[in-house]
């Protein structure tokens, strides 16, 4: 029987669980990711699904094979693969998965959930970073669960849990500038991943690898790496040479 992170993911991209116990490359059309004008490489174990637009398929599948499965993450030849359609690459990213029964909460009487009432203090915090730090955070996305960690009445952390369906989301999180390494991002995450566990959610964890902090957060709650994955944008939908 297939793990529920596993049923997640061939869900996500339109696969049988089984084809993360095989190795090779396989190029699919976007399931999860409908209307994503990219490329997606998502590598798990020695299993590579590259999630593609619909006119992407046939030449993609004719262009990769199993020599190609280390080069998936290289820059060039994403650029090389794709040709004048490559716009910009994200990642590689870390895939985090959590067994319940491996989590390591990490609790503070600092943390507490916020509410109405935390409106200023939010709107401080937020404005205490960078609009590229809190957009790349997701906090935007998460509404669920939201905790903070407070310093008398001012926030130096901020988490919330965020949905991708009714049983399945992730953690997302961001901390003040002036408070990095102090343990507030890893308090506040737990927070959130344990109301989430309460209600018997399957709880996912993505960043960035270039994010150290975020990754170690997930290693000290006791989150696993699933999968790394990077992602190309593109400048159209489809290869220049498919007919209209």
């Amino acid at each position: 029987m297939a793990s529920r992170d596993d049923q997640f993911w061939a869900d996500f991209f339109g696969v049988e669980p089984s084809v993360w116990a095989i190795a090779g490359i396989s190029v699919h059309p976007h399931a999860g990711l409908s209307g994503y004008c990219g490329l997606w490489c998502f590598r798990r174990g020695d299993r590579t699904v590259v999630s593609v637009p619909q006119d992407w398929v046939a030449t993609l599948a004719s262009r990769l094979d199993d020599r190609h499965k280390n080069r998936l993450f290289d820059e060039n030849f994403l650029r090389e693969l794709v040709g004048s359609d490559f716009d910009s690459l994200i990642g590689p990213a870390f895939q985090g998965c959590l067994d319940p029964r491996r989590f390591r909460p990490v609790a503070s009487e600092n943390v507490r959930f916020v509410g109405p009432k935390d409106v200023t203090a939010i709107a401080r915090f937020r404005e205490a970073c960078s609009p590229a730090d809190w957009e790349h955070s997701g906090l935007d996305k998460a509404p669920l669960h939201q905790v903070a960690y407070f310093e008398d009445s001012m926030i130096t952390a901020m988490a919330g849990y965020r949905p991708r369906n009714d049983v399945t989301g992730d953690p997302c999180v961001l901390t003040h500038p002036r408070f990095y390494g102090r343990g507030y991002g890893t308090a506040v995450v737990s927070a959130v991943v344990q109301r989430a566990l309460e209600q018997d959610k399957l709880l996912l964890y993505q960043t960035l690898e270039a994010n150290r902090g975020a990754v170690g957060i997930a290693f000290k709650l006791g989150y696993e790496q699933y999968a790394r994955h990077v992602a190309v944008r593109l400048k159209r939908d489809k290869p220049e040479h498919v007919d209209e």
